[in-house]
Protein backbone atom coordinates (compact mmCIF):
# COMPACT_ATOMS: atom_id res chain seq x y z
CA UNK A 1 0.00 0.00 0.00
CA UNK A 2 1.41 2.95 -0.87
CA UNK A 3 1.23 5.99 1.46
CA UNK A 4 0.93 9.56 0.43
CA UNK A 5 0.63 11.69 3.60
CA UNK A 6 0.33 11.93 7.21
CA UNK A 7 -2.32 13.51 8.84
CA UNK A 8 -1.75 15.30 12.34
CA UNK A 9 -4.92 16.45 14.63
CA UNK A 10 -3.21 19.83 16.07
CA UNK A 11 -5.89 21.32 18.31
CA UNK A 12 -5.35 20.00 21.65
CA UNK A 13 -3.19 16.93 20.61
CA UNK A 14 0.35 18.76 19.11
CA UNK A 15 -0.25 22.53 19.56
CA UNK A 16 -2.07 24.56 21.74
CA UNK A 17 -4.31 26.81 19.62
CA UNK A 18 -7.35 27.62 22.00
CA UNK A 19 -6.64 31.15 22.86
CA UNK A 20 -6.21 32.07 19.06
CA UNK A 21 -9.39 30.24 18.59
CA UNK A 22 -11.10 31.64 21.29
CA UNK A 23 -10.24 34.94 20.78
CA UNK A 24 -11.56 35.08 17.41
CA UNK A 25 -14.85 33.82 18.35
CA UNK A 26 -14.83 36.53 20.91
CA UNK A 27 -14.52 38.82 18.12
CA UNK A 28 -17.20 37.42 16.00
CA UNK A 29 -19.61 37.13 18.91
CA UNK A 30 -19.16 41.07 19.36
CA UNK A 31 -19.34 41.72 15.69
CA UNK A 32 -23.13 40.72 16.56
CA UNK A 33 -23.73 42.41 19.55
CA UNK A 34 -24.18 39.13 21.11
CA UNK A 35 -23.11 38.94 25.19
CA UNK A 36 -19.80 37.87 25.50
CA UNK A 37 -19.09 35.04 28.00
CA UNK A 38 -15.51 34.80 29.84
CA UNK A 39 -13.00 33.29 28.10
CA UNK A 40 -13.40 30.45 29.87
CA UNK A 41 -16.66 28.99 29.04
CA UNK A 42 -15.59 29.67 25.50
CA UNK A 43 -12.84 26.71 25.17
CA UNK A 44 -15.78 24.88 23.50
CA UNK A 45 -14.99 26.30 20.58
CA UNK A 46 -11.82 24.60 20.53
CA UNK A 47 -12.80 21.65 18.29
CA UNK A 48 -16.23 21.30 17.21
CA UNK A 49 -17.33 22.67 14.09
CA UNK A 50 -17.45 26.59 14.21
CA UNK A 51 -20.90 26.97 12.68
CA UNK A 52 -22.43 24.61 15.32
CA UNK A 53 -20.76 26.49 17.83
CA UNK A 54 -21.85 30.43 17.08
CA UNK A 55 -25.58 29.02 16.67
CA UNK A 56 -25.02 27.83 20.58
CA UNK A 57 -23.70 31.26 21.30
CA UNK A 58 -27.07 32.83 19.64
CA UNK A 59 -25.91 33.09 15.91
CA UNK A 60 -28.97 32.63 14.26
CA UNK A 61 -28.35 29.48 12.29
CA UNK A 62 -28.95 31.57 9.36
CA UNK A 63 -25.98 34.15 9.79
CA UNK A 64 -23.56 31.05 10.65
CA UNK A 65 -21.70 31.26 7.58
CA UNK A 66 -20.87 35.05 8.09
CA UNK A 67 -20.18 34.45 12.01
CA UNK A 68 -17.40 32.06 10.65
CA UNK A 69 -16.34 34.41 7.69
CA UNK A 70 -15.77 37.19 10.69
CA UNK A 71 -14.30 34.44 12.52
CA UNK A 72 -11.64 33.85 9.89
CA UNK A 73 -11.27 37.06 8.87
CA UNK A 74 -9.19 37.66 12.39
CA UNK A 75 -7.67 33.81 12.94
CA UNK A 76 -4.80 34.53 10.49
CA UNK A 77 -1.97 31.70 11.08
CA UNK A 78 1.74 33.19 10.84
Amino acid sequence: MDKKGIIFDLDGTLTDSGEGIINCAWYALKAFNLPLPDKEAMRVFVGPPLHDTFVRFGVPKDRADEAVAIYRSRYVPI
